[in-house]
């Protein structure tokens, strides 16, 4: 079984979005570097938007 068959859930930008969001958020937490949860979420959505514009077929319509 292929990784998105068994996750189909990740082709979806908002979920992929929070999880990334919360991953990111919470290993920065972690190693003690203090940046603001809406900046990561300014990043992540910039960076899927990115991708979106550049024809990246990953995302579900």
């Amino acid at each position: 079984m292929k990784f998105y068959e068994k996750y189909p859930q990740l082709k979806q930008k908002s979920f992929l979005s929070k999880v990334l969001v919360k991953t990111v958020y919470s290993t920065m937490a972690l190693e003690n570097q203090s940046v603001s949860k809406i900046k990561i979420i300014k990043i992540v959505n910039a960076i899927l938007k990115e991708r979106e514009l550049n024809g990246s077929s990953f995302f579900n319509k």
